[in-house]
């Protein structure tokens, strides 16, 4: 996952996604961010109407490397790809980056699923990294779930039209009449 470059207009909540990382004692430090609301409108994350995620980032601090754990516990409520009603879709995952400190290092560089920043550098901003964690965490069809006897529980009334729409053609042998007649005369004049 690539570290987002552009330059956003600040907000307080992608501030809480800034951490802080020069002068940070070495060893085990933990931070908590809620991925609410505010988060889902400034991500963008295509589908995502809301969501409430709790986000737990053990960071392990060492002489040239830190070592980021994100756990991510909660839901999102996406549209279902069948009646278009809204879906609560749990999430419970956790992902992992390792970031290596760099004296000769301009900018952040991602390589191999590790990203190499200045040794200098004051904070990391993980908020692209947490936004594209999320998004791929995402199931890529989401239907509401079938109940005990097997029926979908989606919006009735759109799977009643969607039956009716479904409805195999009209039999190849009700032709039009126009067609009908034409096609005598042509066979008419085989004769």
């Amino acid at each position: 996952m690539q570290p987002n470059f552009e330059k956003v207009k600040s907000d307080p909540k992608k501030e809480e996604f800034k951490l802080r990382i020069s002068g940070v004692e070495l060893g085990n430090h933990s931070f908590s961010i809620d991925c609410d609301k505010r988060f889902f409108e400034l991500a963008e994350i295509p589908d995502v109407q809301e969501g409430n995620v709790a986000l737990r980032i053990d960071m392990e601090v060492l002489e040239k490397i830190i070592n980021l754990d994100f756990h991510f516990k909660g839901f999102v409520t996406i549209p279902c790809d069948r009646c278009l009603d809204p879906v609560r879709v749990p999430l419970d995952f956790e992902e992992h980056l390792v970031v290596k400190l760099m004296p000769w290092q301009e900018g952040i560089q991602e390589e191999d699923g590790i990203w190499i920043v200045n040794e200098n550098e004051y904070e990391l901003d993980v908020f692209h990294f947490v936004y594209e964690a999320i998004t791929l965490a995402l199931p890529t069809r989401v239907v509401h779930p079938d109940d005990e006897n097997g029926n979908p529980t989606c919006n009735p009334d759109i799977l009643k039209k969607l039956e009716e729409l479904s409805q195999p053609a009209k039999n190849d042998d009700d032709v039009d009449p126009r067609w009908e007649a034409l096609k005598h005369i042509k066979e008419s004049k085989k004769h």
